[in-house]
């Protein structure tokens, strides 16, 4: 690529008409007229390849910043997993905890029958919630890791799930059963 004044194939340097043109109208300097036009066309670049040379410096400053800054989010964000993860798993724990003791409770001799039942209510009670707990430390580090892979962007740009809708009752609400008709 040039400017158009001069032209660079292998170690030759051809000067474009341009110049010729530009040492034509300093013809009354003589052969200086000549040096002159050429020594501006070098010299016009030079100054080009510099400007190439800053900008692509200059790009690549950019790009750099860029990168350091997506490793600090990165950083930053697995961090805070680990962080979460530690409390996640001392509340799991604690959940577990209170599942064996709550079922040691229902297996001993002469329980009365309400307590049992409490007991037992109250252990699936704490098994759903450990499930949901799990479920949604996996989604918590699922979302975690889209936006080290993918940078905190990510979960904005990510398609949103439309919840899709069931088919027959639902709290009561006519549905359609496909045929044209309502039912209830």
């Amino acid at each position: 690529m040039s400017n158009g004044l001069i032209r660079v194939t292998g170690d030759d340097v051809v000067f474009g008409d341009a110049v010729s043109r530009i040492a034509e109208s300093l013809s009354p300097l003589g052969d200086t007229g000549r040096h002159v036009a050429e020594s501006y066309a070098l010299n016009a670049e030079l100054r080009r390849l510099a400007l190439e040379e800053t900008k692509a410096a200059g790009d690549r400053e950019i790009r750099l910043k860029l990168l350091e800054q997506r490793r600090r989010e990165s950083s930053a964000s697995l961090r805070q997993v680990k962080r979460e993860l530690g409390r996640a798993d001392v509340s799991a724990g604690a959940l577990r905890e209170c599942m064996v003791n709550m079922q040691r409770e229902t297996v001993k001799p002469g329980l009365p029958l309400a307590e049992r039942r409490a007991y037992i209510e109250l252990t699936q009670h704490f098994t759903t919630m450990l499930v949901q707990h799990h479920s949604d430390l996996a989604g918590g580090v699922a979302v975690v890791i889209d936006r080290v892979l993918n940078g905190s962007g990510a979960a904005s740009l990510a398609p949103k799930s439309t919840p899709r809708r069931r088919s027959g009752r639902q709290g009561g609400r006519a549905q359609d059963n496909g045929r044209g008709r309502r039912e209830r």
